[in-house]
């Protein structure tokens, strides 16, 4: 029977959780389905392999290497290229959130679960005001239609009681010594 893993490892997975459920370009990604219908599991897979690289290098872990890590699987697996560089930060994040918790302190940890949480409310805040202004763009839509049939019927009306609009002969083309046809401008009404 295994034993219950130590408090610290248990705080590092959840700091990583949080950090990645907040990178903005793997959020961007697991939301928009880049990584197929299973972008979330391949996010959940991230982060076990991220938490498993740390168990396996402890305070040895390469800098670069794990950038190339972020890298390589935000390539593969939700074909993204890193192009602003957060891979850095996120690495950068991730070194100090494995140091703080094996020294068990857990202040990024909330740092990073309150930032999470914003962001999500964020989310959540921002899906519901567009759903609302589509609410209420469905709403205009349908004045408008309403507005377009009665100045329609208005516009026939209009003409059945009186004779059509004498048309305006279309002026002859203007044409220069060179043979090239003077486009003139119209004016509106």
């Amino acid at each position: 029977m295994s034993a219950a893993p130590h408090p610290n490892q248990v705080a590092f997975r959840e700091g990583v959780n949080y950090l990645f459920h907040s990178w903005t370009a793997l959020k961007l990604a697991v939301d928009g389905e880049w990584g197929g219908h299973d972008s979330a599991a391949k996010r959940d897979w991230f982060i076990d392999t991220i938490v498993d690289y740390f168990s396996e290098n402890g305070k040895n872990v390469d800098t670069f290497d794990l950038e190339d890590i972020l890298i390589q699987i935000m390539n593969d697996e939700f074909s993204i290229l890193l192009e602003d560089k957060s891979e850095q930060h996120i690495s950068k994040v991730l070194e100090q959130l494995f140091l703080e918790c094996t020294q068990g302190r857990y202040d990024l940890v909330q740092t990073l679960k309150t930032d999470s949480q914003k962001i999500s409310g964020a989310m959540k805040s921002a899906k519901a005001k567009k759903e609302k202004l589509d609410g209420e763009e469905d709403d205009e839509d349908s004045s408008d239609e309403e507005d377009d049939e009665d100045m329609d019927m208005d516009m026939d009306e209009g003409s059945s009681s009186s004779a059509p609009a004498p048309r305006k002969e279309k002026p002859e083309p203007i044409i220069d010594e060179d043979g090239f046809e003077t486009v003139v401008k119209s004016r509106r009404r």
